[in-house]
């Protein structure tokens, strides 16, 4: 029953017994009470009475309509006004509007709708704000590492260029040189740092409608060059990169610069937060609508809580002893980037039995989740 159909069924019911109780009483005490008394009253005095008893009537009657109907709205705009304050805690009173059985009073039934809606809407935002809170504090560290990521390049950046411009010294060609390679490394370190941050905050505004440039290619080729580019990456020397294809063909159509930071992001993630001579194996299979890029390691694997948040945007987990040298963005990236591809990603991850990165792209662009 619906809450404006009960409550005019109360208000109705309340309205009848009130006539009935005030009818029921003059006519007592006229036809009752006073006989009983041998009290005389005139017909003048009997219409005052009757007035009087019908004032008293209605005075309790309002009294009783507003304990009534009136309390239970009281303790729900208490309620609403404790959440606008954003204290998410059950009222201290609330125990008192159930019965020892643990069900409603017959007087806050006619709200219960209300009370439960006020229920779920007090836990929901109870959990967003831990929520909100988590990720706030994510945000100040992500700043914090942010910033000392940027400084430190630039620390070498500004060291070495000291050295250079110092007219105390004369350096070799050699050491102008490594100190020039070394300014030229942290540049493009912290070129890359910006480039994160810029695609980030792109597409955050669009809302994962990031507007693709797509061309129908083989992605097998593609997969390989990219593999093969990593591999070449000092960083990279000591891994070992496997690739493997049930076809020598895949016609996809995607986004060259983007599959390429998907590929690029997974990789060196594998590559930066596993030991040396970790195998990473990438694989292609073609199940006809759509592609399956699997790319999996033997490697450290991850804890619970860092395969939860892997995909968060300001999470900078790590799985070695080392400082993690990125922005915390490149696996948020990936994520989005996939959604951009109308695909799905998804992680498997044991501590000491390696990760895998499952990516289902459909071939001609459509949306998974649109596909029946």
């Amino acid at each position: 029953m619906r809450i404006k159909t009960r409550f005019t069924f109360h208000l109705v019911l309340g309205l009848s017994l009130w006539m009935l109780v005030t009818g029921f009483s003059i006519l007592i005490i006229l036809e009752g009470i006073l006989p009983l008394l041998n009290i005389i009253v005139h017909t003048i005095d009997e219409d005052l009475l009757v007035a009087w008893i019908s004032g008293i009537s209605t005075i309790i009657c309002i009294a009783l309509f507003g304990w009534y109907f009136g309390g239970p709205i009281g303790f729900i705009m208490t309620w609403i006004q404790q959440l606008s304050q954003e204290n998410y805690t059950q009222p201290v009173s609330l125990l008192k509007i159930y019965t020892r059985k643990g069900k409603l009073r017959m007087r806050y039934r006619l709200y219960q709708e209300v009370l439960q809606h006020l229920q779920t809407l007090a836990v929901k935002l109870q959990a967003n704000e831990v929520e909100r809170k988590k990720i706030e504090q994510a945000k100040q560290e992500w700043i914090a590492g942010i910033s000392h990521d940027l400084k430190t390049p630039l620390t070498y950046i500004t060291g070495y260029s000291t050295l250079l411009l110092n007219d105390q010294y004369e350096w070799s060609k050699e050491e102008a040189h490594s100190f020039l390679q070394e300014i030229h490394d942290k540049g493009i370190h912290m070129e890359e740092l910006i480039q994160d941050l810029s695609l980030v905050l792109q597409l955050n505004s669009t809302a994962g409608a990031l507007p693709l440039n797509k061309t129908t290619q083989d992605l097998v080729e593609f997969t390989k060059r990219v593999i093969a580019n990593i591999s070449h990456n000092p960083q990279a020397s000591n891994y070992k990169l496997h690739f493997k294809t049930n076809t020598p063909v895949i016609s996809v159509s995607f986004d060259p610069k983007f599959m390429q930071r998907i590929l690029q992001n997974i990789l060196m993630n594998s590559i930066l937060h596993n030991p040396e001579q970790t195998d990473i194996y990438t694989q292609l299979s073609d199940n006809g609508e759509n592609v399956v890029i699997h790319i999996m390691d033997n490697g450290v694997g991850m804890p619970t809580h860092m395969k939860e948040n892997l995909f968060q945007q300001y999470y900078r987990g790590t799985t070695t002893d080392a400082s993690s040298d990125g922005t915390g963005l490149g696996m948020a990236i990936v994520y989005k980037l996939v959604h951009a591809h109308n695909g799905t990603i998804s992680v498997e991850s044991e501590p000491a039995k390696g990760t895998s990165f499952n990516i289902i792209l459909p071939k001609k662009g459509r949306s998974l989740e649109n596909r029946s």
